[in-house]
């Protein structure tokens, strides 16, 4: 950028050069001529003349060569001297021609004006040489013709004085003009350059100041951006920690939080070994809840499960929801065993009250573990591990309750992993049988059908109670496999009996509610019933409240389809889950089982005979018959009967028999 500019002034330099060349070179000459017409040489008037217009002529010529010269077209034409040449010589000729023709014929014009042509053509052919050597050869050019004039005509008028005098003069007056012209070509090339460089600087000033305003525009809107998108990014920090740390429907800390606040806290009392303890709480039957009333209903429960939390704990103590419906608690600032035990027991007492949710009231229940730091664990997922254990264990021991962790649980959850294990293989090791108990009619003690029980006898654990291998069962599934075999076997057996002894005996198999919520839980049992040919009418399926409540319509289809086919149906253990009558009247069931709590306090507890009595009378307004199971005296008996009770099950009559006891008991009638 700085050699263009540079370029540039010199060029306009060089042009307002030429002109003041122009106009000094002029006024010299004419100087020249007026000294010429003083001395009033011979002929030297017409020779001044001639001479002067055709030097002004050369000048001309010379102004427009070089103008082409600094031109871009011919910047670089390597034919340049040529045509400076070409046009000095063509120029000249014209004008001695005009000579020739106008002046008289006088051989020493002729001479005259050669010369003064060979002084043209040298003029013209240095035109590019550099400004000192230019203006030398010009006016040395300027004084030859006159000189040479004077030496062909002979002149001896002109005095040596008047010669070396006009040399005098032409030289200093050269010297002068040649710096002149230095000194005005440097001060002109600085003062366009100057100029230029001013219109550049105000240009770029002007272009600097403009972008600094757009610059400090950009950046007024970048800091307003800046700020927006700072708050939006706290707003959405604080909304991303909140999910990440908090319970959504709860407003909990959720896992997450309790596990960094966990580790903070064991961090912080391993330098001070402060005491607290972690409270590890799973809501009972939690699952009826959302499958009975819908989880909307269970959120709702869940929602005020967790204010309960807040108001029973103090502010130093941290409340979690982990997952669905299990909380966990740090308390802290508790010295003594017995303080935990009370906060354990308020707990359990609050969450039991009852819930109103929306236009219902419902009841839950809580199972509480508790483990104590440090002396329970001094890490995280020891503290966890053994408050889940207490929990499961409180769990097991008729919920509703709490349980400290101690080493023995450790033993009995082994104890229980190793009976899950042999449970595996005790249907092909035949450790499984079956055992058949009555069903006596209270109204002529006959025997009609049986309930059918499973035993299991462990040549490892001897005799195993059916209450622990049936929960291992379905804690791990295989109680699907226990009850595809004891519908198997029951059914060949009960065939086989009512073919040989030609009875219509009618077996009663319990369901778990597993088992029953499977999809293909009705075609298993049209496809056992259609492989064995056994008649569905001599079929009974006993299933728990619990398990008909987990999905209504669900329930009531499967029932409708298996009640279509022919098989009986009875609600187990009537009473002790939630009973709604509303759904009891959509049921399509065939029988009532009182459960044997409500038998055991008869006729003492007066309220559990009222609610046996009730049983029964309902099941008569429904057409439905009524099972008492657990009668063990002739008093119970009495008053079933006197209830009108339809069959009776228990020691009063009969323990469960094995096969070849019940065969000989139902074929004692026989003839």
């Amino acid at each position: 950028m700085a050699l263009t500019s540079t370029l540039l002034a010199k060029k306009q330099a060089h042009y307002l050069y030429q002109s003041l060349n122009l106009t000094v070179v002029s006024l010299f000459l004419a100087v020249s001529m007026v000294l010429y017409l003083l001395w009033d040489l011979p002929n030297t008037r017409e020779m001044a003349l001639y001479w002067y217009i055709a030097n002004l002529l050369v000048l001309a010529l010379r102004m427009l060569i070089g103008r082409f010269y600094w031109s871009s077209s011919a910047k670089d034409n390597p034919y340049k001297w040529i045509i400076l040449f070409a046009s000095a010589v063509c120029l000249n000729g014209i004008i001695l021609s005009l000579v020739i023709f106008i002046v008289p014929s006088d051989h020493s014009f002729y001479y005259t004006y050669i010369l003064l042509l060979l002084g043209t053509i040298a003029i013209a052919s240095i035109a590019s040489l550099g400004i000192i050597k230019r203006v030398f050869f010009l006016y040395l050019s300027c004084l030859a013709a006159p000189l040479m004039v004077f030496f062909i005509n002979n002149n001896n008028e002109l005095h040596t004085f008047h010669i070396y005098g006009y040399l005098v003069i032409f030289l200093f007056t050269s010297s002068a003009v040649v710096r002149i012209n230095k000194s005005l070509i440097s001060a002109f090339t600085m003062e366009i350059e100057n100029k230029i460089l001013r219109k550049k600087l105000t240009k770029e000033t002007s272009s600097r100041l403009h972008a600094e305003d757009e610059m400090r525009n950009k950046a007024q809107e970048l800091q307003v951006l800046n700020e927006t998108l700072e708050t939006k990014v706290k707003e959405k920090t604080v909304e991303l920690e909140n999910l990440a740390f908090y319970d959504t429907l709860t407003q909990l800390p959720n896992r997450h939080h309790f596990y960094d606040y966990l580790e903070r806290t064991l961090k912080r009392n391993k330098l001070n070994q402060d005491p607290f303890a972690l409270f590890f709480i799973d809501l009972d039957e939690f699952k009826t809840v959302n499958d009975t009333l819908g989880h909307d209903f269970g959120d709702i429960l869940l929602t005020q499960v967790a204010q309960r939390l807040r108001n029973i704990m103090r502010v130093d103590d941290f409340v979690a929801r982990i997952s669905g419906d299990e909380f966990i608690i740090v308390v802290k600032k508790v010295l003594h065993r017995s303080k935990f035990m009370q906060i354990a027991d308020n707990i359990v007492k609050k969450i039991s009250e009852p819930y109103l949710l929306v236009d219902t009231q419902t009841f839950i229940s809580c199972s509480l573990g508790i483990v104590l730091y440090p002396e329970d664990g001094d890490n995280t997922n020891t503290l966890i591990k053994h408050s889940d254990l207490a929990m499961y264990y409180a769990k097991e021991n008729g919920k509703n309750s709490f349980c400290f962790f101690n080493t023995d649980l450790y033993e009995k959850k082994a104890q229980k992993f190793i009976l899950k294990n042999a449970l595996q293989t005790a249907i092909q090791n035949n450790e499984l049988s079956l055992v058949y108990q009555p069903k006596v009619s209270c109204e002529d003690a006959s025997i009609s059908s049986m309930e059918v029980l499973l035993r299991w006898n462990s040549p490892q654990f001897g005799f195993v109670p059916p209450d622990e291998f049936i929960a291992l069962a379905e804690e791990s599934n295989q109680i699907l496999e226990l009850e595809e075999f004891v519908l198997i076997t029951a059914l060949t057996q009960v065939k086989q009996w009512n073919n040989n002894l030609h009875k219509n005996l009618c077996v009663a198999v319990n369901i778990s509610g597993i088992h029953f919520m499977q999809k293909n839980f009705v075609p298993q049992i049209e496809d056992i019933l259609s492989k064995l040919e056994f008649n569905p009418q001599n079929l009974e399926l006993e299933l728990t409240e619990s398990a008909l409540m987990s999905d209504s319509w669900e329930s009531i289809e499967k029932l409708a389809r298996l009640k279509s086919k022919g098989v009986k149906l009875s609600i187990d253990d009537f009473g002790t889950g939630y009973s709604s009558l509303s759904y009891l009247k959509q049921l399509p069931i065939d029988n009532l089982k009182i459960d044997k709590s409500f038998i055991d306090g008869i006729p003492d507890d007066k309220n559990n005979t009222a609610i046996t009595k009730v049983i029964i009378d309902l099941a008569h307004q429904f057409n439905l018959q009524t099972i008492a199971e657990g009668v063990e005296h002739k008093y119970q008996r009495d008053f079933l009967q006197a209830a009108g009770c339809h069959f009776i099950q228990g020691y009063y009559y009969h323990k469960p028999l094995s096969m070849e006891a019940f065969e000989k008991l139902i074929g004692a009638d026989q003839p």
